[in-house]
């Protein structure tokens, strides 16, 4: 808590954590061996703290990412660890360089009606872990509706800032149904982490929003949330990760990437206003709240049928490997192409080496594709604000759906944008 990290005395933030950790576990690996045991409850073998995850909420979320990567890289023999996965509660970051991701397997919990982490800052460490060449691990991002900062802890009063001009938070989700929901998520974070049983990993990965054969949902645990899931290297192909205006000509796999009847605009990370850079004026990143503030892509519409086609090359060309098509998104609410209150739609084409090609169409009512809860605002500064928030989350298509071709020999893929007369979405991968 803020009495032993946060920077209250401490000549090193975050030091004086890790030596209450040590001294926990320490104390808990002697209790587990059969010593000293002042814990109250018999831990004779027990507890295995070669076996460890670590939780933290707000910025102890931080603080979990340091020690993960601490303990995996400094080569020190300690009694615990190193950390085999990392769960960020609510997370925030001040100290920590979100910067190259986790070397385990991460999950975060981001409360939609932040009143603390107003902007859910914190989703930047998922952000990070995408562009990080060294991230090998899997890692997930909850969108969890209504949740507010510190109902996940009995012991906080009411977050400190609240949610004004939110009336997607009223009312927040109930105290006692937060703090089920993280039960529930964090027992399935272990399962995957910790056990053999590759069925019940898949069976926890499901519930948790990672079955990535699934289509994408919008609730949890019974709860209003939805999933933005990071498969590890192994299993992902990405044919767009913006980092840069090249993300436009050549994919990650050196395909070559072609827009016809769209435009297309890279918005860097991070914060910046149409004052300051007025080229980027469309990334309405001063006005509309995309958690994270990651690098991504505008893509604009004004005409249906256009398209953003993605070379296959041999070698990386048979998507029988593969579950779905994943394409994170989300409607701009301030975009004039994309009217208020409507979803927004597009298809995925798949076209073999033969030229023999399989479009499909995006379900009705996709959850990254509704427009946005929240009320657009005249500023007298940026002409417009949008209240909300807009997280970027994914719209899943099954392989299988692409009946007729060659999944084996696959030449391009392409969105086509033939659902709706005009549109802006916002795309990150």
């Amino acid at each position: 808590n803020a009495e032993d990290t946060f920077g209250f005395g401490e000549a090193v933030p975050g030091e004086r954590l890790e030596q209450l950790i040590t001294l926990h576990l320490d104390a808990l690996a002697t209790a587990a061996a059969g010593g000293v045991n002042n814990f109250g409850v018999e831990l004779a073998g027990r507890a295995d703290v070669s076996k460890l995850a670590l939780f933290g909420h707000s910025r102890g979320a931080e603080r979990a990412v340091a020690l993960a990567r601490k303990w995996a890289t400094d080569g020190e023999t300690r009694s615990y660890g190193p950390a085999d996965g990392v769960l960020l509660i609510a997370p925030a970051t001040a100290f920590v360089d979100p910067a190259g991701g986790v070397p385990v397997p991460m999950a975060l919990i981001n409360a939609a009606c932040d009143g603390d982490v107003i902007d859910q800052t914190g989703q930047i460490f998922f952000e990070a872990a995408r562009l990080a060449p060294e991230q090998q691990a899997w890692a997930i991002s909850i969108w969890l509706e209504r949740a507010n900062h510190n109902h996940f802890n009995t012991m906080l009063p009411r977050d400190p800032f609240g949610t004004p001009g939110r009336t997607d938070c009223d009312p927040l989700l109930d105290a006692d149904a937060q703090r089920a929901f993280l039960v529930n998520y964090a027992g399935d974070f272990l399962t995957t982490v910790f056990s053999p049983d590759p069925a019940r990993v898949r069976a926890a990965l499901e519930r948790m929003g990672g079955d990535v054969a699934s289509l994408a949902t919008d609730e949890l645990y019974g709860a209003a949330a939805q999933a933005a899931w990071l498969a590890d290297t192994r299993h992902r192909l990405p044919l767009l990760t913006p980092d840069s205006a090249d993300a436009f000509t050549t994919s990650p796999v050196d395909g070559v990437v072609t827009a016809e009847g769209i435009t297309t605009l890279f918005c860097p990370v991070g914060y910046y206003t149409p004052l300051s850079d007025p080229e980027l004026a469309d990334c309405h990143r001063a006005q509309v709240t995309v958690p994270g503030q990651p690098a991504h892509a505008v893509v604009n519409w004004d005409a249906p049928g256009g398209a953003l086609r993605f070379e296959l090359p041999l070698g990386v060309d048979n998507l029988l490997l593969y579950d779905a098509f994943s394409v994170r998104t989300g409607v701009d609410p301030l975009s004039p192409l994309n009217p208020v209150g409507a979803p927004q739609a597009f298809s995925v084409q798949v076209t073999d080496r033969s030229g023999v090609t399989a479009t499909v169409p995006v379900r009705p009512d996709e959850p990254a594709l509704r427009y946005p809860a929240g009320l657009i605002e005249s500023d007298d500064l940026f002409g417009e604000l949008f209240t909300g928030r807009l997280p970027l989350m994914p719209v899943r298509v099954p392989i299988s759906a692409f009946a007729g071709v060659n999944l084996a020999r696959v030449a391009e893929v392409a969105l086509i944008f033939d659902q709706t007369e005009r549109g802006s979405l916002f795309v990150a991968d």
